[in-house]
């Protein structure tokens, strides 16, 4: 298996302290229908970014619904990662952020991988201006 298309455990953002300073703290980016919450880390970790994947049972009811959705974006970041792993290595920054879906239908893998990676490319903007 190709290493820098992998989506390992060390990318998974799990610490419960993480999350809560994230949610606290972090810088809100609107990507219609994604809602990225980042912030900038000094933690000791692996990889250039760790990631949180939500979407809310209030916008889906139905699970199997919220894990398709959840798939599919793990799926597009783990194959367009790259643009961002660059970016933050050049820039010798390590963030921590979560893609919240904030739409009430599930959307088509095009869709989202579109959505995605336009969102994607929003953070990298904003990272740039933070310099």
């Amino acid at each position: 298996m190709n290493k820098e298309f992998a989506l390992g455990k060390a990318y998974k953002l799990c610490s419960i302290k993480r999350i809560d300073r994230l949610f606290a703290e972090g810088q809100r980016l609107k990507a219609y229908p994604l809602t990225l919450m980042y912030q900038e880390t000094h933690d000791e970790m692996e990889h250039t970014f760790q990631v949180l994947f939500s979407v809310p049972k209030k916008r889906m009811k139905h699970a199997h619904d919220r894990n398709y959705v959840k798939r599919c974006l793990r799926e597009i970041l783990r194959l367009n990662k790259a643009p961002l792993e660059k970016h933050l290595t050049d820039c010798h920054k390590k963030i921590n952020f979560a893609l919240i879906y904030q739409f009430n239908e599930r959307m088509s893998y095009a869709e989202l991988e579109q959505k995605l990676i336009k969102a994607l490319d929003k953070l990298i903007i904003e990272l740039t201006h933070e310099e």
